[in-house]
């Protein structure tokens, strides 16, 4: 199976397998690149200072 990415790029089935173990692995794909720095660790779950859902304020 393959997608058609917003610039054109055909992407497939093997290449997001191969994106999949890179990450896995903490590196970065092989001959990939990014609009922006690589940016280690995982990212905070919200960025909302509000109160909860619910919660009174």
């Amino acid at each position: 199976m393959s997608w058609t990415a917003a610039n054109g790029r055909e992407i497939t089935d093997e290449m997001i397998d191969r994106w999949r173990k890179s990450y896995e692995q903490g590196e970065f794909p092989e001959d990939e690149r990014t609009v922006g720095g690589v940016i280690m660790g995982r990212p905070p779950l919200s960025t909302d200072k509000s109160p909860a859902h619910g919660t009174p304020s």
